[in-house]
């Protein structure tokens, strides 16, 4: 059982075939797949419709087990909840989301909400880049 499917069962979801689906592709993505290229990886095999994607999304982020992001595209993209939280770099040219690595910078977050008297409990931030290559 995948971390997520059993998060599922924790918070009383039903696994139901097409739910397990989605989660299976959401557990192999190293990405942040949008809902159609989802559907695109769980129809690969399988019959599952996109409307049914939507509907086990919705359901999951509302079970707070997967995080929903829209980006420069206006597109929502997905990806597995409970991982750090972490900066994304967008190339404007091509779209394509890249993960960076934080490695100071949430401690340097925290200290700066900490001087300003709060304390730090979620960041996002999202960097729009064209590369020089």
């Amino acid at each position: 059982m995948t971390p997520l499917e059993a998060l599922c069962v924790q918070r009383g979801l039903r696994l139901t075939e097409h739910r397990r689906i989605v989660l299976e592709v959401l557990e192999a993505s190293d990405d942040h797949p949008c809902v159609r290229e989802i559907h695109r990886r769980a129809a690969d095999g399988h019959r599952i419709g996109i409307a049914t994607v939507y509907r086990t999304l919705n359901t999951l982020v509302e079970a707070g087990m997967v995080r929903r992001q829209v980006f420069a595209d206006g597109k929502a993209h997905y990806e597995r909840a409970g991982r750090p939280s972490h900066p994304h770099l967008i190339d404007v040219a091509t779209g394509t989301i890249v993960e960076i690595d934080d490695a100071g910078l949430e401690s340097l977050l925290e200290e700066e909400a900490r001087r300003l008297g709060y304390r730090l409990v979620d960041y996002s931030l999202t960097l729009f880049a064209r590369s020089d290559r």
